[in-house]
């Protein structure tokens, strides 16, 4: 055995793991850990891909707050709800049953929109 195999199938070996462990973190519905700045709520319903912005329009302008979500989450029909800072770095996928809550740094809901 060469010296450079000896030394990069350990390598690989162990990358294998991580990745593995990375991929089985998101698997069964369990959420991931998320920042601070976003926080994930799911009903625990299998996905309909629905969400009705508009029915949660009247969130806009009140604080948030613990049960904010879970109230969002129920007057939309959608399949999960996020909350997110105006200045949060989010991905780019849509999804059309997660409705997004966007709050500024006083903890007051701006906006409220399905994706």
């Amino acid at each position: 055995m060469n010296r450079l195999s000896f030394i990069s199938r350990p390598l690989a070996l162990g990358f294998m793991l991580a990745l593995a462990a990375c991929a089985a973190a998101g698997e069964g519905g369990a959420p991931l850990p998320a920042a601070s700045a976003l926080q994930v709520a799911g009903s625990g319903q299998p996905p309909r891909n629905q969400c009705d912005a508009r029915a949660a329009q009247f969130l806009v302008g009140q604080a948030f707050d613990a049960d904010t979500l879970a109230r969002a989450l129920a007057a939309a029909g959608a399949d999960r709800a996020r909350m997110l800072r105006q200045d949060s770095f989010i991905t780019k996928e849509y999804m059309p049953g997660r409705l997004n809550v966007v709050v500024d740094g006083g903890n007051r809901i701006v906006r409220v929109h399905c994706g």
